[in-house]
């Protein structure tokens, strides 16, 4: 009876070690997944950083669409596949050495959140790239500051959080940037009422974009 009991008992702790074999297994198996995920998506936005910046137009003056143009096209499409890997990629992207690739990590996580650069594409979430995106609004390079204020425009009433940086960046000496910001802010919404001082102030601006600009962000904010 004893050897029963005991041979039922190492026959338990077989089971229950295959059970944790195989759970390890899985486990072990979905982080490969997931790091693979990962190792394309950088590989996709390191590649970025060949293209030219700002978006120039799509076809040549004969009509047939540019090499450098259809390699944004497919590079976009890829990362836009990966969903939330490809926003974190882009992300890092935004930190990067180069300011090149800094340039159109920016770039791409406003058009990718946007529906203007192929409307049959869904918009991407990139609600997890704010933070990095709050970031790149100290940035020394002005077209990623204000493609990063745009992308961030684009994540809506989410973005309330990045308003106080948008309301510095209105003060920049860059013209770019402080239109940038007025979009950014305007995008955000009523969520941004915070920022309707410094945007009325924004109506005596020197350049005539920005008080354009501007004027939207305050009709936005306060219909």
């Amino acid at each position: 009876m004893m050897l029963l009991v005991q041979n039922g008992f190492w026959c338990a702790r077989g089971v229950l070690r295959i059970f944790i074999t195989v759970f390890a297994l899985s486990v072990s198996g979905t982080s490969l997944v997931i790091t693979h995920a990962q190792s394309q998506a950088d590989i996709l936005v390191q590649q970025l950083r060949d293209l030219p910046t700002p978006l120039p137009s799509l076809t040549n003056s004969n009509g047939v669409v540019k090499p450098e143009e259809r390699r944004r096209s497919q590079l976009y499409d890829q990362l836009r596949h990966l969903g939330p890997e490809g926003v974190l990629a882009l992300s890092r992207g935004l930190h990067d050495d180069d300011v090149q690739l800094r340039k159109n990590a920016a770039l791409a996580l406003s058009v990718l959140a946007g529906a203007w650069f192929d409307p049959s594409w869904s918009k991407l979430d990139i609600k997890t790239a704010l933070p990095a995106l709050v970031v790149a609004l100290q940035d020394s390079e002005p077209d990623v500051r204000a493609w990063s204020a745009q992308a961030i425009g684009e994540i809506g009433l989410d973005a309330e959080s990045a308003v106080p940086e948008l309301i510095t960046l209105l003060s920049n000496p860059d013209e770019g940037s402080r239109n940038s910001a007025c979009i950014a802010l305007r995008g955000i919404g009523p969520a941004a009422k915070t920022a309707l001082p410094m945007l009325r102030n924004s109506l005596s601006d020197p350049s005539k974009d920005v008080r354009r600009f501007a004027e939207l962000a305050i009709k936005s904010i306060q219909p």
